[in-house]
């Protein structure tokens, strides 16, 4: 019997006050409003525009990527993999890069929300739930934000997802 392949139930890369709409944890709507306010008048906030100590509601949850050029495209390198997404998925991706990731179907969906993100300069929202095809768990919503040390050219991406029950039908 074939694993069903995880569904993208909804995908947002807008502007904040676009994107605040559709998610529904608040621990991510709190990330969101903040990564606005970090902004102050630029394009995209900097890592330096924030401490550890700020996302504290949010630690084990939390991604953070540095995006490093390649000849063939940019790549993602995971600095931070939060602890309780290891818990999750039973692997750490701490200082590897995406394409590294064990199921190679959900690194190319990650890859391509990772990409939007970061060529758009917005925040992307998505919700995912299912099973991938290499079996496994993929029910989560997610935040992606870029950061840019300019504040306009992103050079890392700061995410949270947060696990959810299953669908059900």
């Amino acid at each position: 019997m074939t694993q069903p392949l995880a569904e993208i139930h909804g995908v947002l890369c807008a502007p904040p006050d676009q994107v605040l709409q559709q998610i529904g944890d608040e621990r991510l709507r709190r990330l969101l409003q903040a990564w606005d306010r970090w902004r102050a008048g630029r394009s995209l906030p900097s890592r330096g525009d924030f401490q550890p100590e700020d996302l504290a509601y949010l630690l084990g949850h939390l991604f953070l990527l540095d995006i490093v050029s390649a000849e063939t495209g940019p790549r993602f390198r995971y600095r931070l993999f939060g602890s309780a997404v290891t818990d999750y998925r039973g692997f750490d991706l701490t200082g590897r890069f995406l394409d590294q990731h064990p199921d190679p179907h959900f690194a190319l969906r990650a890859h391509a929300a990772y990409l939007q993100a970061m060529q758009a300069r917005q925040p992307l929202w998505a919700s995912v739930s299912g099973t991938t095809a290499t079996g496994m768990s993929a029910n989560f919503e997610g935040l992606i934000l870029p950061l840019a040390r300019d504040g306009e050219t992103p050079d890392m991406l700061l995410a949270a997802q947060i696990m959810t029950p299953p669908r059900a039908g």
